[in-house]
């Protein structure tokens, strides 16, 4: 994979999961998708994984420690919990225009970033030995993957809902 294979992938991925969203209306996201978490808030977890790239590339470029990983609260489930928490009364608009907005934020940390950097698994010790491009598509379209099947449900009733008015 190289830088426009990397950024071709993202933004891919990212439209297609845009283009099931907005088959999805607002009641729809307010709907169960998975456990108690409701399609908006499979939107706001998807983009607050966005940010969390951004976060890690501000913090890696400024020679620091993006986050202590030894806290108990900067692990994944920790911060699908808190992130859960945080957003439990955004209206749907707000997460749509999050999960746009957030992957922006992204393309724009990853612009400056050079091969080495995106590439180079020796590059950030932080990263424990793995390429900086391994988060990102974890953070993304990997993630999206995963979700697929939370939201694409959501988008089957709000079509047969259309089809029965």
């Amino acid at each position: 994979m190289d830088r426009e294979e990397l950024l071709r992938t993202i933004t891919t991925a990212h439209r297609e999961l845009a283009q099931l969203v907005e088959r999805i209306n607002d009641d729809g996201l307010r709907d169960p998708a998975m456990g108690d978490w409701k399609g908006k808030d499979v939107l706001a977890h998807l983009a607050w994984w966005h940010d969390h790239s951004v976060l890690v590339i501000e913090g890696l470029r400024a020679g620091r420690q993006p986050y202590d990983e030894t806290d108990s609260a900067n692990t994944t489930d920790g911060f699908n919990e808190r992130v859960h928490r945080e957003h439990l009364d955004d209206p749907p608009y707000v997460t749509r225009a999050a999960f746009k907005q957030s992957l922006e934020r992204l393309l724009a940390a990853i612009k400056p970033l050079t091969d080495d950097d995106l590439f180079g698994a020796d590059r950030w010790p932080w990263l424990g030995g793995e390429a900086l491009v391994e988060m990102l598509l974890w953070d993304t379209s990997r993630h999206y993957e995963a979700h697929l099947k939370h939201l694409a449900p959501l988008a089957q009733n709000a079509r047969e809902s259309d089809l029965a008015t």
